[in-house]
C-alpha cells in the first residue's frame, strides 16, 4: 500500500496514510468526529481532556496497520482491517459515550449499529468500493463476525484500545494508561481464528488490563464527569419527550450542536445547559459501594436499569419527598461490572487462560466490582437535605 499522506499524531508521531483513507477522513461524516470529544464530559474534570474521536480513530488505524504487519497479514485483509479501525467509531453520538445510551432508548441502536448503517451510506461506500472493498465487509469486521480481523478491532487487546489508554492518558495527564505498545504489539499472534498472546508477552498484557482498570475510577468513572452525564441525559431526555429535539436528527450532531441547542432552549433544559457554562455542577449527596448495599437492592439494580421509567419515577417521588423541583435530584446507577478477561497465552503450542498465567489478571477479574458506586446528585442549595435522605428506601 503506497501511502499518499503523512499525518502528525500526538502519540504515534508519523502516521501514513493510503489516497482512500484520506478521502474518507476528508468526508463530512468523519469530518464530524473532530467536533466529538473522545472523553465526554472529562473535559470539566481534566482540562486537557479536549482530544476527539478524529485522532483517536486514525490512532487505532496506525496500530492496526502494524499489527498486521507484525501478523504477517495479507495485504487484502489488512486493507480492510485499516478500514474498519479507521471508521469503527463513526457512529459515536455527540460527547462519545455519553449519549450513547439515549442511542440505545431511543433509536434501538448502539453506536456500532449506526456506524454500519453510515458506512454503507452513498459517501463512504462509494470510496470503498472504488477500492474493490465490499463495505459489508468492514461492517462484519465492526460487528465481530470475521475471526481475528474483527479481533484485532475489538477484543481484550485491540488497537482500539491500546489507542484509547495511551491517548487518554496524555491528554489528562493521569499516568495510569502508560503501557508498552511495541511489546504488546510484537507478541501477539493468530491462535484458532483469534489473538492470542506469547508468554513473552504476558507482563505487557497485564500492564494493558491493569491500565484500564487503574483508569477506570480516575477517569472514566469520575464522579465529576459521571454527574455532568447524569445532568446531560436528564435534559436530553425531556427535550425529546417535549418534542424539543428529534432523536433522529440527535445522532448526527457533534458537541457543538448539542451545547448550543442546550443553551438556546427553554426552561430545566436551557436552565441545564446554561450550567455546563458555568460549570455549575451538581453535588455529590449520596453515595454507596455495592458491597454496602443490602442484598434486595442489589438484586433490584438490574431490573432499574432496564426500567428508566420507574428509575425517573424514583427520582421525581425522593425530590418531591424533600421539596425539590423534578430533575434536581438524580439517581446514578452504573452497568454493573460483568466483563470477564477471556484471553489466552499460548506457550509450547498450549493454550492457557490468561487468568491461570497470570494471578494479577485473576485479581483484577475479581475487583471490578469494587469500583462501582450508586450515587445521587443535587443543586449545593439542597445538599443538605438530600444528604439525609434514605434511598435504598425507594428501590427496595
Amino acid at each position: 500500500m503506497r501511502p499518499a499522506k503523512i499525518i502528525r499524531d500526538s502519540i504515534h508521531g508519523d502516521v501514513f496514510l493510503t489516497e482512500t483513507e484520506v478521502k474518507i477522513i476528508d468526508t463530512p461524516e468523519f469530518q464530524r468526529l473532530r467536533r466529538i470529544k473522545q472523553l465526554g464530559m472529562s473535559y470539566l474534570v481534566y482540562p486537557g481532556a479536549n482530544h476527539t474521536r478524529f485522532e483517536h480513530s486514525i490512532g487505532a488505524l496506525h496500530l492496526a496497520g502494524r499489527l498486521c504487519n507484525k501478523l504477517r497479514i495479507s495485504n487484502e485483509e489488512t486493507k480492510l482491517v485499516r478500514f474498519a479501525a479507521l471508521l469503527h467509531d463513526i457512529g459515536h453520538g455527540p460527547l462519545s459515550h455519553t449519549s450513547e445510551e439515549l442511542l440505545e432508548r431511543y433509536l434501538g441502536q448502539s453506536h456500532e449499529e449506526i456506524t454500519t448503517k453510515i458506512i454503507k451510506n452513498q459517501n463512504i461506500s462509494y470510496l470503498l468500493e472504488i477500492e474493490d472493498i465490499n463495505p459489508k465487509e468492514i461492517c462484519k469486521i465492526i460487528k465481530g463476525e470475521r475471526g481475528y480481523l474483527s479481533k484485532i478491532i475489538s477484543s481484550d487487546f485491540d488497537v482500539d484500545r491500546m489507542d484509547f489508554l495511551v491517548r487518554d492518558a496524555h491528554h489528562t495527564g493521569v499516568a495510569y494508561g502508560i503501557i508498552d505498545l511495541d511489546r504488546l504489539i510484537n507478541t501477539l499472534t493468530i491462535h484458532k481464528n483469534s489473538l492470542a498472546v506469547t508468554e513473552r508477552g504476558l507482563r505487557a498484557v497485564e500492564a494493558l488490563l491493569l491500565a484500564r482498570f487503574l483508569m477506570t475510577p480516575t477517569v472514566y468513572l469520575h464522579h465529576t464527569s459521571r454527574i455532568a452525564d447524569a445532568m446531560f441525559l436528564r435534559a436530553i431526555e425531556i427535550a425529546i419527550k417535549e418534542g424539543m429535539l428529534d432523536c433522529n436528527e440527535f445522532y448526527r450532531m457533534d458537541d457543538y450542536d448539542i451545547y448550543s441547542f442546550l443553551r438556546k432552549a427553554n426552561g430545566y433544559v436551557g436552565e441545564i445547559g446554561r450550567r455546563f457554562d458555568r460549570r455549575e455542577l451538581f453535588k455529590k449527596a449520596y453515595v454507596k459501594s455495592w458491597n454496602e448495599l443490602s442484598e434486595d437492592v442489589k438484586k433490584s439494580i438490574p431490573r432499574l436499569r432496564k426500567n428508566i421509567e420507574k428509575w425517573r419515577r424514583i427520582e421525581d417521588e425522593m425530590a418531591r419527598d424533600l421539596g425539590i423541583e423534578e430533575g434536581y435530584v438524580l439517581l446514578d446507577i452504573p452497568e454493573i461490572p460483568t466483563y470477564k478477561i477471556e484471553a489466552v497465552m499460548v506457550k509450547d503450542n498450549q493454550e492457557y487462560s490468561i487468568e491461570e498465567a497470570s494471578p494479577i489478571i485473576k485479581i483484577l477479574n475479581e475487583a471490578q466490582k469494587e469500583q462501582w458506586n450508586m450515587a445521587v446528585y443535587t443543586s449545593k442549595e439542597n445538599l443538605d437535605r438530600v444528604k439525609n435522605l434514605e434511598v435504598e428506601d425507594y428501590l427496595e
